[in-house]
């Protein structure tokens, strides 16, 4: 049985910006990727769409830094609209 690489580490760059938003159903996510350019995005398991902002920001950083495969620093900011969150994303030094 051979391993699966995980696609989204093929191809994406450097973590630079993520954006966090409730919807009715879920706690959404975006992480964009510059050098060389990609996105991946998509929903939170845990906390649920009632949870807290600071459970889902926990939990986005967690995916961010699975995503990205090494530790990030994420600085929060509220977004333009109602429940949105963006973070600047920068990588840890080891």
């Amino acid at each position: 049985m051979t391993s699966r690489r995980k696609h989204w580490r093929d191809g994406l760059g450097t973590p630079a910006t993520m954006v966090l938003f409730r919807t009715p159903d879920h706690w959404r996510y975006a992480l964009y990727f510059s050098e060389p350019r990609g996105v991946a995005d998509g929903y939170l398991a845990r906390p649920g769409s009632d949870g807290e902002p600071d459970d889902a920001q926990a939990a986005a950083h967690a995916k961010a830094e699975e995503l990205a495969g090494r530790p990030l620093t994420i600085s929060w900011r509220t977004g333009e609209k109602p429940g949105w969150w963006t973070g600047a994303v920068t990588t840890d030094s080891p």
